[in-house]
């Protein structure tokens, strides 16, 4: 009779510790992201469009990625956040601290609104790692009214050539794509860029009339589950935008 009692006493606690840790051991364990509340912080600091320093910790805008310092529209992204500089505000986290480099990420809200939100509303930002944030809808929701509208990271290059470029391929697995001039004349596409989700870019030279041209990557850049191609102008309109997500 004891030794039953032991047994029965034992397979409560392992199913105890397999409630617990199986969703873990598996990657199936589901982050409450409604348990964080606000804080206050003070922006002693702008450093950019997406950076600031709050309560003197580097923090970084969550689910946005703005431009690189002498990159078009890097200015306006920071003087758009320059309003709350030497001001308090209210910080949200979500599922995850802190970012490789040990950066706070955080919502911000000022007078009630959620910065990350607007900034990508004004097309001076591209949305960036939303999945299972708590705000994921609101960030879609207005990078697509930044798109549609053409809003400054949007905006369509006017440039002849940007008829003439198409992304033929873009090949994650072996790391490399394939443009192609489809007029009948050469384009110089020097000052150039194409850029990924993040911030790897190549810089882009002379396609010749109905040339194909295949770039390589140096690196591993465009991700497996997912990644975002971009193809700026020499002022940072918006030549070829595509996107894809990982298939099963």
């Amino acid at each position: 009779m004891i030794k039953r009692a032991l047994v029965f006493i034992l397979v409560i606690a392992f199913l105890v510790l397999l409630s617990i840790y199986y969703p873990k051991f598996t990657g199936e364990a589901v982050i409450d992201n409604n348990k964080y509340q606000r804080e206050k912080c003070f922006v002693g600091r702008v450093i950019d469009g997406d950076t600031i320093v709050c309560n003197n910790q580097s923090t970084r805008l969550l689910g946005i990625n703005t431009p690189e310092k002498k990159m078009p529209y890097y200015e306006e992204a920071k003087e758009f956040l320059q309003e709350i500089e030497n001001k308090s505000v209210e910080v949200l986290r979500d599922k995850e601290d802190e970012d490789k480099y040990n950066r706070k990420l955080r919502y911000v809200f000022y007078e009630n609104r959620l910065l990350n939100v607007e900034i990508l509303q004004e097309g001076l930002a591209t949305s960036f790692m939303l999945n299972g944030l708590k705000y994921e809808d609101k960030l879609k929701n207005a990078e697509i009214y930044a798109k549609n509208n053409e809003i400054r990271l949007w905006e369509k290059s006017k440039e002849v050539c940007a008829d003439c470029i198409e992304l033929l391929e873009l090949n994650y697995t072996n790391e490399f794509f394939i443009l192609k001039n489809n007029c009948n004349f050469d384009c110089n596409l020097s000052g150039w860029i194409v850029k990924d989700d993040a911030n790897h870019f190549f810089k882009l030279d002379n396609l010749k009339s109905f040339e194909n041209k295949r770039y390589d990557s140096k690196l591993k850049i465009w991700n497996d589950e997912g990644d975002r191609f971009f193809m700026r102008d020499e002022t940072g309109k918006l030549v070829v935008f595509y996107e894809y997500e990982e298939t099963l």
